[in-house]
C-alpha cells in the first residue's frame, strides 16, 4: 500500500494594514436600518517564496446616514510543499480565508465597541468562502518595505 504525504497549511498569523471609520450620527440596533457588508479576499503569491501566499481581505461595512467601517488584512500562509492547481483551489480559496475570517471579525466587533455609542458592537456573522480568488500583482501587495 502506497501512502502519499497530505499537504499542511502553516498560518503565520493576521495583520490590520489599514482601518478608515466615519461617524456621522450615532447609530444604534434598534434602528433596523439596514447594514451593508462587503467582505472580498483576494490572495497574493510572493514571487520570492513558491510555498508562501497571503490572503488580503478588504472588509467594508456601511450604514448609510450613520457611519462607513473600510478594513483591510493580510494573513500569512506557507504550505509544506509547493502551491499546485489542486492545492489552490481546496486551501486557498476555501481553507485560507475561512481560517483568516474569524479574526478579522474579532477585530470589528472590537473596534466598534471601543468607538462607544456611535456604531454600537457589530457581531459580523459567519461567512462562507468558495470560488476562485483574485490574484493580485506584486505592485498591488501590501508591502513590508514601505
Amino acid at each position: 500500500m502506497n501512502i502519499s504525504k497530505q499537504a499542511s497549511l502553516l498560518f503565520h498569523g493576521i495583520e490590520i494594514v489599514q482601518t478608515n471609520y466615519s461617524s456621522k450620527k450615532r447609530y444604534s440596533k434598534d434602528l433596523k436600518v439596514p447594514i451593508d457588508l462587503n467582505i472580498t479576499p483576494k490572495v497574493f503569491y510572493p514571487k520570492d517564496n513558491k510555498k508562501a501566499f497571503s490572503i488580503i481581505m478588504e472588509a467594508n461595512i456601511y450604514v448609510d446616514k450613520y457611519f462607513e467601517l473600510e478594513i483591510a488584512a493580510v494573513g500569512h500562509f506557507e504550505l509544506n510543499g509547493e502551491i499546485t492547481s489542486e492545492i489552490k483551489l481546496t486551501f486557498i480559496n476555501t481553507s485560507a480565508p475561512a481560517i483568516m475570517f474569524p479574526y478579522l471579525r474579532s477585530f470589528i466587533s472590537t473596534f466598534t465597541s471601543s468607538v462607544g455609542i456611535a456604531s454600537g458592537t457589530l457581531i459580523i456573522p459567519p461567512q462562507f468562502f468558495s470560488g476562485k480568488l483574485e490574484t493580485l500583482e506584486e505592485e498591488e501587495n501590501f508591502s513590508e518595505e514601505e
